[in-house]
């Protein structure tokens, strides 16, 4: 008998062996990839760390399980992730009103620097200036607030994207709907908004750009030439809007290191064509990633409903080559990298099963595509569960890409614990679209 009970657990562990190729025959760390609490959480941008780890921020409306506090409303929330996966702190910041984060980025010091917008005058936040304002954070590398900023007028101003420049001061981009205060030159409506602010906050110049119709900017890069570009859309036919083919186009613009419009061009057909990312690519030119309802115009090979609609742009603006991505159904794009050998990763989300998009779980799946340097599909990844996912954020990692976003599910790719209706998303994939677990990492 003693020598049959050996036997079972000797064959116990070579099957567990087995099952995890190359993992040592112990207890295993969580393979955990959602944080949150019972309410709403969502993460909208992350970074991969200098010490191998990641920060996310976005915004909660919990004040338990892996969130602490909250203000009022939804916060600020921004974490710090280990390499392996361990949440290392977090902090939520904020006041009795909305203030929701929408990029982060670690500075030149270390410590981050996470631009959003806020309705809030108390708490964490001063200086609001009516309505929404941009609001700006500067943290240090443990996550302890060094210095906030509010930037606007009395009408509604929001921040979506930001980045640390080159001499250590921080750019801004977002749209506006103020006309004084801190904003002067609105065109009419809501215009891309521009700010350029040194390492402490301190405002230097800022411009508004646009038409008479509605244009907002959704993201921002700092070019090699020390200049900037700046992606969103618009629907005006004047101004910066001109060329505009129909309903919401794609509007790109280059701007001088003091913000003087160098050159602008609106990219779409006659249907909603949204941008939600740029980035410089290695040629010096331009790539533009977000949705196109449209299949005229600049935009072919529309699968249906919306597509994702990649544009790759040589460096004065001129359209290179363009890429409708998706299925039957929905489909949209948030974030966009160039990889060092020149391809693209783009993330967002679908609703498809079919055309260009295979594995959905459910409902809505994150998805992650991987291009070409002329834009051809490489592999395509749906990640999720049976409800909700989606894709705000990528960034490279050392063996891979780390992907953030959302996630309402409990099963499939999603491993717990899952907290509430909506968690942050934080996973990685390798350079196939295979997921890393996290604990990989550190297997011998």
């Amino acid at each position: 008998m003693r020598i049959i009970l050996c036997l079972f657990f000797l064959l116990g562990l070579s099957a567990l062996h087995a099952q995890i190729p190359g993992t040592p025959i112990i207890p295993l760390k969580e393979n955990r990839n959602v944080f949150g609490g019972t309410s709403v959480d969502f993460a909208r941008s992350a970074v991969a760390t200098t010490d191998g780890g990641y920060a996310l921020a976005g915004y909660s409306a919990s004040s338990d399980g892996d969130v602490s506090a909250n203000n009022g409303n939804i916060d600020f929330w921004i974490i710090k992730v280990s390499s392996s996966g361990n949440l290392q702190w977090k902090k939520t910041l904020g006041g009795s009103d909305n203030d929701e984060a929408r990029s982060i980025v670690q500075t030149a010091d270390g410590g981050y620097a996470i631009a959003g917008i806020t309705a809030s005058n108390n708490g964490d936040v001063s200086g609001n200036h009516g309505g929404n304002d941009f609001w700006i954070v500067k943290l240090d590398s443990s996550g302890a607030l060094h210095w906030q900023k509010t930037l606007g007028g009395p009408a509604d101003d929001n921040a979506y994207s930001l980045v640390q420049t080159s001499d250590g001061g921080y750019a801004i981009a977002g749209f506006t709907a103020s006309n004084s205060g801190d904003v002067s030159g609105n065109l009419g409506g809501f215009d891309f908004w521009v700010v350029k602010l040194d390492q402490f906050g301190a405002l230097q110049w800022q411009k508004t750009l646009g038409g008479s119709g509605t244009e907002s900017a959704l993201s921002i890069v700092q070019t090699t030439d020390g200049g900037y570009a700046v992606a969103g859309y618009s629907d005006s036919t004047n101004g910066d809007g001109v060329g505009n083919n129909g309903n919401q186009d794609y509007l790109i613009v280059k701007l001088s290191n003091t913000g003087t419009v160098e050159w602008h061009k609106v990219f779409g057909g006659t249907d909603t064509d949204l941008a939600n990312a740029v980035i410089q690519t290695a040629d010096g030119g331009f790539a533009v990633a977000g949705y196109a309802l449209s299949n005229n115009g600049n935009v072919s090979g529309n699968h249906g409903v919306y597509d994702s609609w990649i544009i790759k742009l040589d460096n004065i603006g001129n359209l290179q080559w363009q890429k409708a991505l998706g299925g039957s159904g929905s489909e949209n794009t948030f974030a966009i990298l160039q990889d060092t050998d020149g391809t693209y990763v783009v993330a967002g989300d679908t609703r498809s099963n079919d055309g260009n998009v295979s594995g959905n779980h459910g409902v809505v799946d994150a998805w992650v595509v991987k291009l070409s340097t002329t834009g051809n599909l490489l592999w395509q990844k749906a990640i999720g569960g049976t409800l909700g996912d989606s894709a705000t954020a990528v960034a490279r990692s050392q063996n891979g890409y780390v992907i953030a976003g959302r996630s309402n599910s409990t099963d499939g790719d999603i491993t717990g614990p899952v907290n509430g209706s909506s968690d942050f998303l934080l996973l990685k994939i390798d350079t196939n679209g295979n997921i890393i677990r996290f604990w990989d990492d550190t297997a011998p």
